[in-house]
């Protein structure tokens, strides 16, 4: 068993018994600041991150997009000039070469926007008009190569699309297809994932902080209808308001999120469908969402700290 289970069973115990929490392995302090949930990604030996920088006004912070082969010890920036609103970000979804990145355009009344890099500067950039993402928005990808797109309207509604980049080589666009929008409600940016875990093969898993009285972290599956499948909830000591991160791999589905106790939270379901997702305590401050990879071995998460410096640690 590796250190990684070990500290999210002592994660789960601390649930079950109120005394024990995971324990990060790694945790890095870089010198950039921003707010809201990081976005990351990993390809190859690059760890790609975005997040909303402190430049420009609270409706249009920068999107800073960059990469890193050091863990986040030295980030390279992308060349650009995007805005997004103060606290909120962007989504990440790696696809071997490079990644896709999605955001509600700051400068552009919250319209949702999408890109493609592969690190020297953002190709294939369309922004879907009449499309608004209040949030930030969410990316995965299925097995079958369908890229889904979950993004909140100004009604706080969840919506999920498919993002189709088959024409970016001809037209310089991508489209944005099969949009649905659900009846649930959230009070910040989704989280978002395929479920390639092994353990309980639940397609592409939504995640988002519900409002509701108690702060319920609310999980489910999407299967293309309105109709959210496998709903549950995550247990935790606390509730929380904050955009959650949601990753798959070694055999589980993982959960990051900032907890009302203003402390970084890390949980995993453990093989089930998946109503026992627990959660513990990392001991970490944020003051946003916490955003989550996984890269097999160790699970990276990214969050901004109280002192606005943009955190990148791993179990």
């Amino acid at each position: 068993m590796n250190r990684r289970r070990l500290a999210l069973l002592a994660g789960a115990a601390a649930i079950l018994t109120a005394t024990l929490a995971p324990t990060p392995a790694s945790a890095l302090t870089t010198g950039n600041t921003g707010s809201g949930r990081p976005a990351l990604a990993i390809v190859g030996a690059r760890l790609y991150v975005a997040w909303a920088g402190t430049s420009g006004t609270a409706a249009a912070k920068d999107l800073v997009i960059g990469y890193s082969t050091s863990a986040g010890l030295r980030i390279t920036k992308v060349p650009g000039a995007e805005r997004v609103p103060q606290g909120e970000g962007a989504a990440l979804d790696g696809d071997g070469a490079g990644v896709f990145v999605a955001w509600p355009a700051g400068n552009n009344g919250n319209t949702l926007t999408a890109a493609y890099t592969t690190g020297a500067a953002l190709t294939c950039r369309t922004a879907f008009t009449g499309v608004v993402s209040i949030h930030a928005p969410a990316l995965a990808t299925d097995p079958s190569g369908v890229r889904h797109l979950a993004w909140v309207d100004p009604s706080n509604r969840i919506n999920i699309g498919r993002l189709n980049s088959s024409a970016c080589a001809t037209t310089g666009a991508m489209t944005l297809t099969n949009r649905v929008t659900l009846a649930d409600t959230t009070v910040a940016a989704p989280a978002l994932v395929y479920d390639d875990s092994g353990s309980s093969n639940l397609g592409i898993v939504l995640a988002w902080a519900s409002g509701d009285a108690a702060h319920t972290l609310k999980v489910a599956s999407f299967t293309g209808s309105t109709t959210l499948t496998n709903r549950s909830q995550v247990t935790a000591a606390v509730g929380t308001t904050a955009a959650p991160g949601l990753s798959s791999g070694g055999s589980d589905l993982y959960v990051t999120f900032r907890g009302d106790d203003g402390s970084a939270y890390y949980g995993y379901s453990e093989g089930c469908i998946p109503t026992c997702f627990y959660a513990g305590n990392l001991g970490e401050p944020s003051t946003a969402g916490v955003g989550q990879p996984s890269d097999g071995d160790y699970h990276y998460y990214s969050y901004i700290d109280p002192t606005g410096h943009l955190v990148i640690s791993h179990l």
